[in-house]
């Protein structure tokens, strides 16, 4: 792959947005982080343990979990998607599959290719992996308060009844 194309990709993802030109041509160069996917390949398989961190440069992909029948989609991630990062950082097995729904340029970073980087480099990457867990935390912590708020009124409703009942 061209550098200048794969540095044009990632000057329109906003998880390199605070980068320099001369970091992402670094990036860029070392060809062992750029993968192609074709559509239907299978990107991450739920159970494996792999700790790579993805971005989806091109392409849309599907994640999907394993339920006792069937697989279920939870969602589908376009350009500029950022995956892997909770087993990056966890190490652990892998908890749900993604699979790629039509050709993928995926670009793949593993733990020693992150250590091999520039210190201020790898800063970088790291601060923007926080700003990810955090937003997603933020995200989680927003459905759980929607979700108890729901309970707590669907209770109330339960007493509401219950008291007309008598």
């Amino acid at each position: 792959m061209d550098v200048g194309t794969i540095v044009r990709w990632l000057e329109g993802i906003p998880f390199f947005e605070d980068f320099k030109k001369e970091e992402l041509e670094s990036l860029a160069s070392d060809q062992r982080h750029f993968y192609k996917y074709n559509e239907k390949d299978r990107v991450i398989q739920e159970g494996e343990r792999d700790t790579a961190l993805y971005i989806l440069l091109k392409g849309a992909v599907r994640v999907s979990k394993q339920t006792s029948d069937k697989e279920l989609t939870l969602s589908v991630l376009n350009e500029g998607a950022i995956f892997g990062e909770m087993t990056l950082l966890r190490k652990g097995k892998r908890t749900s599959s993604v699979t790629a729904e039509k050709t993928c340029i995926i670009m793949v970073l593993k733990p020693y290719t992150l250590q091999s980087l520039d210190g201020r480099l790898l800063a970088k990457i790291k601060d923007q992996l926080l700003k990810i867990v955090l937003r997603r935390f933020e995200r989680l912590e927003g459905k759980y308060t929607d979700l108890v708020n729901q309970n707590t009124m669907d209770e109330d409703v339960n007493d509401e009844w219950d008291l007309k009942k008598t």
